[in-house]
């Protein structure tokens, strides 16, 4: 029978902040590291420059200390600037990646209904969930796009539920025909993809269509950002049978978008 998630799950948020607070004095070390080492190299960088600007007649082997006076007593105030807007830059985006992966980001898993709510609400951004039937073919095919594609884009947490054994949110989402694939921001349904909509090129082949298809889909939502290759190089792939080889899956199709 349809039943809302018991309090049961509700107790992995407890785990959950123990796990990201670990979490966080780890990224406070990474940091510190990452921090010395952006700093050297942006040191470097300067160094290169005015060793290219120097005259050639100058003694190199001052170079050094001329440098390090440069940056600890009369360091360029727009150089400054951009080394700590750097800095700022890398350690948000660590601190983010590092965050991410403590809530599951970075693999294609599947969960239970009780799951849901602390997984889609949970402290994630971006959510994809693909609710699928185990006999149904094509949720089968939309399993091997997003195992691809999961590891590839951290900032985005994909997950998979049957759909037989969450009645109470497919009929709170309305799901009527699988598979489908529901895109959550900061806890809301923001998209979804049914069947595959739009992703084949071919409409005599609907179920043959390259990953990319499906990751330009998911950036549209914003979930995840991603670059369509160029056309040259796309052609090129394509010629080369790379395409159908790294990501592509077809063969023994039964079925269609089918209705649940």
């Amino acid at each position: 029978p349809d039943r809302a998630p018991t309090g049961e799950p509700y107790r992995v948020l407890q785990h959950q902040s123990a796990k990201r607070e670990r979490q966080r004095l780890t990224e406070e070390a990474q940091s510190r590291a990452q921090e010395a080492e952006s700093l050297a190299r942006v040191k470097r960088e300067v160094q290169q420059h005015f060793e290219k600007a120097e005259d050639k007649s100058e003694d190199e082997s001052d170079s050094d200390d001329d440098y390090d006076d440069l940056l600890e007593e009369d360091e360029d105030p727009a150089l400054e600037a951009i080394r700590q807007k750097r800095i700022a830059e890398m350690r948000q985006a660590q601190q983010k990646h590092a965050q991410n992966l403590a809530l599951g980001h970075g693999e294609y898993r599947t969960i239970q209904q009780d799951d849901f709510l602390p997984e889609c609400t949970g402290g994630s951004e971006w959510v994809a969930i693909h609710f699928f039937h185990k006999e149904f073919e094509r949720c089968n095919i939309l399993d091997h796009h997003l195992r691809i594609i999961a590891p590839q884009h951290i900032s985005c947490k994909f997950l998979r539920i049957d759909a037989e054994k969450a009645p109470f949110f497919v009929g709170k989402l309305q799901i009527k025909t699988l598979p489908a694939l529901l895109v959550f921001q900061d806890g809301k349904a923001i998209d979804r993809l049914t069947g595959f909509e739009g992703l084949a090129k071919d409409p005599n082949e609907p179920d043959k269509w390259h990953t990319g298809r499906l990751q330009e889909w998911l950036a549209s939502t914003g979930a995840i950002e991603y670059e369509v290759p160029a056309e040259e190089m796309r052609e090129e792939m394509e010629r080369l049978g790379l395409t159908a080889k790294k990501s592509m899956w077809s063969g023994g199709i039964r079925r269609y978008d089918e209705d649940f």
